[in-house]
């Protein structure tokens, strides 16, 4: 049998079963039967009375058929509901809370949430759970970068479908920020039900940068000023500093930037305008980031963790060894937390004992290429999952609109640390008061500025092997960066990897 990720990712997008959708029209029958054409694509504000949110493409496969949402009146008996996702600490806890609250406010529907450790884990327990139906759950919160998987595995249902066939739950989508919108639609239809949108970011310890001569309030702007920063920091000789600038080699920053610069990673609007099946990985800006990472990493300006080293660039930070870290929003509750003693560190694993006293943090715009705060949508997103039984999805649906509602939306900012995604949330007094008055909630609302500031019309790529993608990049920054390979030859062996991924996946989806 063949073991290739293309191989078992063919297996998995064949085991689609009747009624579902998908997104491109299939020329042989790799799929039982064909589903729903569909990709992120451009919108704009004043919306399409065909579609959700206002994208202003052909909407014309959207089908309210196939959400039987009124199947949850006719149920006899409380509807099961079963929740998969990847969050941890404050975030975790705020989507339990959400099911709770649920529970209790009806008799319909128990939902029971359960953690499936990360992103990687929850993905592979979805693929192989295509395989036997009845055990897949009935709401997936699955990362950002399983768009396109999602829609082609025929194994969900399309918000758009269900707000066709629930038009009580068209506000909230009405008014998605376009930039959200488009990142998780595809040709039109959007696909998932409810949102966790975060943005890669700065984190500042103001004390050494004031020490080394900077300003902590006018922050590295672009991955140069970065530069600039670190080598100011490195010459004042700060005690205990190993290297100013931590982070991980996580292929979201370099998607991140490169997005941010308005620079395609793939053909096809980005992967918007259809399926992507061209690489556009090898340009002149990607060869800057990846030589900017090397020469950081060479000239000790830079502390450069596998992605799979856990939390060490933040104790990095906590143990005052580093200066500056570039990482994820949805840290900042709880970071914040722990900052103000209101979390304690052994509540995280991998942080027990850790020693934050007097540790003067702050955030600032995620530095660009060409200027701060630039890049695309990401985190996570609910999926509703296209079960065998119409109560359950309707269930599954029941339970997305109820998360949806601006009480619990607020909640799932303020502990959850994840940015408000419509405009009624975004002009909440709760939010506004949050974003002004409350440390973490102070930092948090740099973030929400990065996430208005984005561009709606280019999205981040929508990729359909996207975790063979990822694991390519991983492998491809530590080459440049912890083993010093050469940044042309490295960039390009990745991209005719990565185009070969791109070829078996268009050859599984298309016939």
């Amino acid at each position: 049998m063949d073991t290739s990720p293309n191989a078992q990712q063919s297996e998995v997008l064949g085991a689609s079963r009747p009624g579902r959708r998908r997104l491109v029209a299939l020329a042989a029958p790799v799929f039982a039967m064909a589903l729903l054409v569909a990709s992120c694509s451009g919108s704009d504000s004043e919306g399409d009375a065909g579609s959700v949110g206002g994208s202003s493409a052909d909407p014309t496969e959207i089908d309210a058929a196939n959400c039987p949402v009124a199947a949850l009146d006719a149920a006899a008996e409380p509807i099961e509901v079963t929740v998969w996702h990847a969050y941890t600490t404050l975030t975790k806890d705020a989507l339990e809370a959400a099911a709770v609250q649920y529970n209790a406010s009806q008799s319909k529907v128990k939902v029971t949430v359960e953690a499936q450790g990360t992103y990687e884990e929850l993905l592979k327990k979805y693929e192989d759970s295509l395989g036997n139906p009845a055990s897949l759950p009935d709401v997936v919160f699955a990362e950002d970068t399983t768009l396109q998987f999602m829609a082609d595995s025929g194994s969900i249902v399309a918000a758009g479908d269900c707000v066709a066939a629930d038009p009580d739950a068209g506000e909230f989508y009405d008014g998605l920020l376009p930039a959200v919108q488009n990142a998780y639609s595809i040709e039109g239809v959007l696909w998932p039900a409810a949102f966790g949108v975060s943005m890669p970011i700065m984190y500042l310890n103001k004390d050494h940068l004031t020490a080394a001569g900077l300003d902590p309030e006018n922050p590295p702007a672009t991955l140069d000023e970065v530069r600039s920063a670190a080598e100011a920091i490195k010459a004042a000789a700060i005690p205990g500093v190993e290297a100013p600038l931590v982070m991980q080699l996580y292929g979201w920053y370099p998607e991140n930037w490169l997005t941010g610069a308005q620079t395609a990673i793939v053909d096809e609007g980005n992967g918007h305008d259809a399926l992507a099946t061209t690489s556009e990985f090898d340009n002149d800006s990607t060869t800057e980031i990846f030589g900017w990472l090397q020469t950081m990493e060479n000239d000790g300006l830079l502390k450069a963790y596998p992605n799979s080293s856990g939390i060490d660039q933040f104790l990095a930070m906590a143990n005052r060894s580093s200066s500056i870290l570039i990482d994820g929003s949805r840290a900042i509750t709880t970071v914040n937390a722990i900052v103000q003693n209101s979390y304690a560190g052994d509540q995280i694993e991998g942080a027990e004992g850790i020693q934050v006293d007097g540790l003067n943090l702050g955030v600032a715009p995620v530095p660009g290429l060409d200027a701060a705060g630039q890049g695309a949508v990401a985190g996570s997103a609910a999926y509703l999952v296209a079960g065998p039984d119409d109560a359950s999805i309707a269930a599954g649906w029941d339970f997305l609109t109820y998360f949806n509602t601006t009480a619990v939306q607020v909640e799932w900012t303020l502990k959850g640390s994840y940015l408000p995604v419509t405009t009624t949330v975004q002009s909440d007094p709760a939010i506004t008061a949050y974003f002004a008055n409350d440390p973490a909630g102070q930092w948090l609302g740099i973030v929400n500025k990065q996430l208005l500031g984005v561009d709606p019309d280019f999205p981040g790529p929508s990729i359909g092997p996207y975790n063979q993608f990822r694991t390519g990049l991983h492998a491809a920054l530590e080459s440049v960066v912890l083993n010093d390979g050469d940044v042309a030859t490295t960039i390009g062996e990745f991209d005719a990897q990565f185009q070969a991924e791109l070829d078996a996946y268009a050859a599984d989806v298309g016939g």
